[in-house]
C-alpha cells in the first residue's frame, strides 16, 4: 500500500479534499471521479474525529472503492486547521490538524485497518509527529502499525 504525504495549502474542507483527490488521481491511485466522489460522501458523511486525550483533530475522508486504482494513504498536513464536520455530530464543526485519505480497494480488512489507525491516533508519538507536522515520521507509523 502507499503511503504519501502533502502539505495542504486550502483553507477549506473542500480545497483539502480536492489537493488529495487530485493528487490520487495523478499517481493513478484513483480514477477522475474520485475527487467528485470524495466530496459527495463527505457531505452525506463528515469524517472529522476529535482524538482524546491527545488533543488534536482528525479528518478521515474515503469513498467508494469503485473510484479507487490501487490501495494508498495520503496524509495532508494543512498549513493551519480546517474545519471539518464532526464525524459524531454534524450539525458541528470541528478544527483539523490532520487529514488522512483513505483509498482502498477491498473492504476486506478494511475494518481492521481503520481500528488500528483509530489507535494509532491516540498514540503520543503519532500526537507529537502531527504536531511537529512530521508528514515521513506519520507515513512511517501508519505502514508500521496499521498495515
Amino acid at each position: 500500500m502507499h503511503t504519501e504525504a502533502i502539505e495542504l495549502t486550502g483553507d477549506t474542507y473542500r480545497d483539502a479534499l480536492t489537493e488529495l483527490g487530485e493528487l490520487a488521481a495523478s499517481r493513478d491511485y484513483a480514477d477522475d471521479a474520485y475527487t467528485d466522489a470524495l466530496l459527495a460522501r463527505e457531505e452525506e458523511y463528515p469524517t472529522g474525529l476529535d482524538v482524546p486525550p491527545t488533543d488534536f483533530a482528525v479528518a478521515i475522508p474515503h469513498t467508494d472503492p469503485d473510484h479507487v486504482d490501487e490501495a494508498a494513504v495520503l496524509v495532508g498536513l494543512p498549513v493551519s486547521p480546517i474545519s471539518f464536520r464532526r464525524m459524531d455530530d454534524p450539525d458541528e464543526a470541528i478544527a483539523v490538524e490532520l487529514v488522512v485519505l483513505l483509498l482502498v480497494t477491498d473492504t476486506d480488512g478494511y475494518a481492521t485497518f481503520l481500528g488500528n489507525l483509530t489507535t494509532l491516533f491516540q498514540d503520543e508519538e503519532f500526537a507529537r509527529l502531527t504536531r511537529e507536522r512530521d508528514g515521513e515520521g506519520l507515513c512511517d507509523l501508519i505502514t508500521d502499525r496499521c498495515l
